[in-house]
C-alpha cells in the first residue's frame, strides 16, 4: 500500500504509515538491520571523551550536554530516520523526544546503547572526528557576501565537524577544489562556528551544497552527492 512501510519489532513485521510520528526502541540486532538499509542517520549522543573511544560505523556525533544540543540537531535532515544510541539508554531516550519535539518523525532508539551493541559482538570504530582536519573557513557574513562577488564560480559546502555525511563528502570537495583550480571557488562553511551565514541562507539538513555565479543561486543540493553529479553541475555552470 502506498505510504506505508514495514517495520520490524522484536519477532514481529509492522506496517507503518511513513508519516506516522515515532519513538522506537529496539534492540542491537534491529538496530544494525536499520542501519544497513541506508535509510538513515546515526547519532551518538555521548560525550567526546566517550566517543573517543570509539563509535558505530558512520554516526554524526552531538554531546547531550551541549548547550546547544536542540539548536544544531535542527541542522539535520529531518525526512531521515535517525537511530540514537548512548552508552547505555539514558541519555538516548531524552535525546529521542527531543528530536520529536524538533520535527523528526521517525526515531530509534538503541536499547541499553552501545554497551549492548558490543555485548552483542558488534564492531565499533575510532571516530573521524578525531583524525579529520577541519577546513571549514571563520568568516562574517559580511565577508562570505564579498567572497560570492567572485568573477569565478563559487561552490559553497555548509557543513559541521559532528555530521557524518559532512565528513564523507569531505574528500569529494577536495578533489573538485583540485580539478576546478583557477575556474572556480570552494568555500567551506562551518554553519556550528558561522552561525548568522547559516541562518541568513537557512541551511538545514547538512551537508547542503549551493553554486553561486556572479553572486546569486544558481544551483543547490541537501545531503550526499557523487562527484561525477558535482561536476557535472559545475561544468554546466561555468
Amino acid at each position: 500500500m502506498p505510504g506505508l512501510t514495514v517495520v520490524r519489532a522484536g519477532n514481529l513485521r509492522l506496517r507503518t504509515d511513513e508519516n506516522e510520528k515515532f519513538i522506537r526502541v529496539v534492540d542491537p540486532f534491529e538496530f544494525k538491520t536499520l542501519i544497513e538499509s541506508g535509510k538513515g542517520i546515526v547519532l551518538d549522543v555521548r560525550t567526546p571523551e566517550e566517543v573517543a573511544q570509539g563509535t558505530i560505523a558512520n554516526a554524526s556525533v552531538l554531546n547531550f550536554y551541549d548547550q546547544d544540543f536542540a539548536e544544531k540537531l535542527r541542522l539535520m535532515d529531518k525526512s531521515a530516520e535517525i537511530y540514537v544510541y548512548c552508552r547505555a539508554g539514558g541519555r538516548s531516550a531524552k535525546a529521542a523526544r527531543i528530536l520529536q519535539e524538533n520535527g523528526f518523525n521517525r526515531v530509534y532508539d538503541l536499547r541499553n546503547g552501545i554497551t549492548a551493541w558490543l555485548e552483542a559482538g558488534y564492531e565499533k570504530e575510532k571516530t573521524a572526528m578525531a583524525t579529520t582536519e577541519d577546513h571549514g573557513q571563520l568568516m562574517s557574513l559580511a565577508d562570505f557576501l564579498s567572497e560570492l562577488q567572485s568573477e569565478l564560480l563559487v561552490l559553497v559546502d555548509f557543513h559541521t565537524r559532528w555530521c557524518a555525511p559532512c565528513r564523507k563528502m569531505a574528500p569529494v570537495i577536495d578533489k573538485i577544489e583540485t580539478e576546478f583550480s583557477g575556474r572556480g571557488k570552494i568555500l567551506r562553511v562551518d554553519v556550528d562556528k558561522c552561525k548568522d551565514i547559516g541562518k541568513a541562507y537557512e541551511v538545514q539538513g547538512v551537508p547542503v551544497f549551493r553554486v553561486f555565479k556572479n553572486g546569486q543561486t544558481a544551483w543547490s543540493h541537501t545531503g550526499i552527492i557523487s562527484c561525477e553529479e558535482l561536476k557535472a553541475v559545475l561544468l554546466k555552470n561555468l
